[in-house]
């Protein structure tokens, strides 16, 4: 990403004007209703400034955002997902809100936040972006199939055997040996979540300093993950192979029409699943293996370092993303706020609380130690996972060799 010039200087606005602001964001649809909703409530609460929400329906966000910052017109608030924060910040397209969060007149007490939400917009010790949204992963069950099976339902604390011998004991076959009910739908090549299984073997994809990928990628310990979960596949043969190895997830159906027992996932399906008639559903945490670990996918907001007026932003950032923010956003997804959480119930809940429980168990994510993750690592780790997957004779040590060589190279040559 290339360097930003910040050209733009804070405006002083004259005694009872009215601030006009932009908010930037990449949801559509449905998923606009939360925004406005907190805009007018925001509005209503403070008469001296306006909000614009600026959706971008379809195309590349990120590229539109790059594109108007260019322009030196880029929204006053700018929303990003987690592994964008240290390549957004390192182009100096945010500003560090350390100072607004502690100081002035609308300091925001960052306690009141769900454990492991705000350090995704945290970057070389200084916070430049607040949580909008986020999910871990866990594990999705049909009571039905279990049930159809007498196999009591996964609980809390579960470990990578005891996972495995429940999607054995619900795959099913006919008489011809084809597999008519799946143990267990798995996402395929995502990277993003097998590092889950990474973390949970106890193993890391990148040194802490983020020069080093050789002696991580290919530990004993990321082996031991990559080779159970190619296991699963193809030893085990308990989970059905991606049906599209480029869709996000692998692209299957099977638990969606009642033939897979279980699923590994984010939140982002739960409210379909819930409406689902194939489906009586339940979530448990994700099963422990070396270690309990989990990872966090995460959307948050920051304030661009063209805005002509951060400190009306900054009041406007403190509300969407705080108390009265959360108020709205648990109606459409799960609140990264703590009061909220639990006064409406969400964290006792059997199925949100599961969600909000996994946050106690979070591993960093391998982006955070280097802002070059997705040019460099990303694609040799994915070439792995789809190896294994569609080759059941595939050498996993000598694969991922390979892959933190080809990691570690294409480090050492960026500019």
């Amino acid at each position: 990403m290339p360097s930003i010039v910040v050209t733009a200087t804070p405006t002083v606005r004259p005694e009872g004007a009215i601030a006009v602001l932009r908010a930037g964001t990449g949801d559509s649809g449905e998923g606009l209703t939360p925004h406005f909703k907190i805009i007018e409530q925001f509005e209503a609460a403070n008469p001296d400034i306006q909000v614009q929400l600026e959706p971008v329906g379809s195309g590349d966000y990120y590229a539109r955002i790059l594109t108007q910052i260019a322009a030196g017109d880029p929204p006053d608030l700018l929303q990003i997902g987690d592994d964008a924060v240290p390549r957004f910040v390192d182009a100096g397209a945010f500003i560090a809100l350390d100072d607004y969060i502690t100081g002035g007149e609308h300091p925001l007490d960052t306690s009141i936040y769900l454990p492991g939400v705000l350090e995704p917009g945290r970057w070389n010790g200084k916070q430049y972006l607040l949580p909008k949204d986020f999910s871990p992963l866990a594990v999705y069950y049909n009571k039905k199939l279990f049930d159809e099976a007498g196999v009591p339902y996964p609980q809390d604390g579960w470990t990578w055997q005891e996972f495995l011998d429940t999607a054995k004991q619900l795959t099913k076959t006919d008489a011809a040996g084809k597999v008519t009910q799946w143990g267990v739908q798995l996402p395929g090549p995502w990277t993003t979540g097998f590092e889950y299984w990474v973390s949970a073997a106890g193993g890391k994809l990148i040194s802490e300093d983020g020069s080093t990928f050789t002696g991580y990628m290919d530990s004993p310990e990321v082996q031991e993950a990559v080779q159970f979960y190619a296991d699963l596949y193809n030893k085990e043969k308990v989970a059905p192979l991606p049906a599209d190895m480029n869709s996000f997830g692998g692209g299957n159906t099977e638990f969606e029409n009642g033939t897979a027992a279980m699923r590994i996932f984010g939140r982002w399906p739960q409210a379909g699943l819930r409406q689902n008639p194939n489906i009586d559903l339940g979530v448990v945490g994700m099963p422990v293996g070396k270690q309990r670990a989990n990872v966090l996918f995460w959307g948050g907001f920051g304030i661009s370092a063209l805005s002509q007026d951060k400190e009306a932003t900054w009041r406007f950032l403190r509300d969407y993303t705080g108390i009265e923010g959360a108020e709205t956003w648990k109606d459409w997804a799960l609140p990264t706020v703590k009061e909220v959480a639990d006064s409406s119930g969400l964290s006792t809940d059997p199925i949100e609380g599961v969600w909000l429980n996994e946050l106690n168990y979070l591993a960093p994510r391998a982006y955070v130690s280097t802002p070059y993750w997705g040019e460099t690592a990303d694609p040799a780790l994915r070439r792995v996972l789809e190896t294994v997957i569609l080759d059941p004779q595939a050498n996993v040590a000598e694969l991922l060799k390979t892959a933190a060589q080809d990691a570690q190279s294409a480090l050492e040559e960026l500019p």
